[in-house]
């Protein structure tokens, strides 16, 4: 995964977080950092300049304009190459029957490359520098004064359990067999955005955790997220992909997520939509479900993931395995197009890059399911940022579903953000 000019740094040992909370105040920064506590699946982080260089994909305009650049510059190495988000709309592009995307702030798509950078190892607890990436200098942890303020409903409980309501009448009339319905919340935000946002991608951090900088735009994404929506290697074929559903708080006993066949329906409607898109692009025989349920832990919540891997036709590029699976299955529902008509009727703002994915993109693809993610726009620096926060929850609904208990699964996943005040 490293390329062959890699340089190891023996004498550097600090999480990626520390290492990031050190990076240069004029430096516009991305960061994708995993979690060391699970080295199999968030085995790698990466620290590194946001180069000049980027690509943007306008509202409303599918992936292929960016097709010719990703395949001309694109490693299967993790460095360089592009790191940046995907939003949620881009699925509009793609599937017009879903009808038209909300208006939004930010682009379907927006990536930088990404050249310089220290790369860490969790498996091995190393660092390698890519590009001549220099570390920065050191220096201890300071407290830092908060950069948002109390979490605030956007959508209030009622009109989230109106649209729990709706979407389960939906489901008893034969429409849908499941469908992820979102809430929004938001914050005011004054300080030292960087240090904040890294302080949590520290702890309680993510498995597939993501801080990337866009200062011109004054755009700013921070995810938390437990969930790999897609790990591809053009030059092997070889893809996985790992669903989430059922959710849990963390001080319950994880049994009862384990014996809710409520939860378990969940999960396997939506590994059943994921096998059935890989089966669009891979080859005959190859989708595999290698893990149908299993529990995990995860900061402040228990998770059930199904996994399913599969070996991409040859001649197909990442835009093809996109354009055949985006957006993930588990922030949709099941069938896709109508779950997504569904969610288009009854949220009223736009997702963004939440409910879409993170991470890098080219030959390789190493993505995240844009989950646990706040959006920040304003004016400023990242350590003198005055601007607003959005953050969203979602919960899947199936015919099993109940209003209330779907409105506090909801407000149990803003604990990641409210615990930190």
């Amino acid at each position: 995964m490293l390329p062959q000019d890699a340089k190891p740094l023996y004498d550097l040992h600090a999480s990626p977080s520390e290492v990031a909370m050190c990076w240069p105040d004029d430096s516009p920064m991305v960061a994708l950092i995993g979690n060391s506590g699970h080295s199999k699946w968030s085995r790698w982080s990466i620290v590194g300049h946001a180069s000049g260089k980027k690509l943007t994909v306008p509202l409303g305009q599918p992936l292929g304009a960016i097709k010719d650049e990703l395949s001309t510059s694109g490693t299967t190495t993790l460095l360089p190459n592009w790191i940046g988000y995907i939003s949620y709309e881009l699925g509009y592009a793609i599937e017009p029957k879903c009808g038209e995307a909300p208006a939004s702030d930010w682009p379907n798509a927006e990536f930088v490359w990404c050249e310089c950078a220290l790369i860490h190892d969790a498996e091995s607890d190393s660092w390698w520098s890519i590009g001549n990436c220099k570390v920065p200098e050191m220096y201890p942890s300071e407290e830092h004064t908060r950069a948002w303020g109390d979490v605030e409903d956007s959508t209030s409980s009622e009109s989230f359990s109106n649209a729990v309501k709706q979407t389960i009448k939906y489901i008893h009339a034969g429409d849908i067999f499941q469908a992820n319905i979102t809430r929004r919340y938001s914050a005011t935000v004054d300080g030292n955005l960087r240090m904040q946002a890294l302080a949590m991608l520290q702890k309680p951090g993510g498995w597939y955790g993501a801080w990337l900088e866009f200062p011109e735009e004054g755009r700013y994404v921070m995810s938390m997220s437990p969930e790999l929506f897609m790990q591809y290697n053009e030059e092997s074929r070889g893809i996985v992909t790992r669903p989430m559903k059922g959710t849990r708080p963390e001080g319950d006993a994880p049994e009862t997520l384990l014996e809710s066949a409520k939860d378990a329906a969940e999960l396997h409607m939506i590994v059943d939509l994921m096998r059935n898109d890989l089966g669009r692009l891979c080859e005959f025989g190859s989708v595999q479900v290698q893990e149908a349920r299993a529990i995990e832990r995860h900061p402040t919540v228990w998770q059930c993931v199904g996994e399913v891997h599969g070996k991409v036709r040859k001649g197909l590029s990442v835009i093809d395995v996109l354009n055949a699976t985006f957006p993930p299955g588990s922030v949709t529902g099941a069938p896709k197009i109508r779950a997504m008509q569904i969610i288009n009727e009854l949220e009223d703002t736009p997702r963004g890059p939440y409910c879409g994915a993170i991470g890098i993109l080219g030959k390789i693809a190493m993505l995240n399911v844009a989950i646990r993610t706040a959006l920040f726009q304003g004016k400023g620096t990242p350590s003198a940022f005055c601007g607003t926060m959005e953050y969203s929850s979602g919960c899947g609904i199936v015919a099993e579903s109940d209003p209330q208990a779907e409105t506090v699964e909801s407000e149990v996943k803003t604990r990641i953000l409210r615990r930190q005040r």
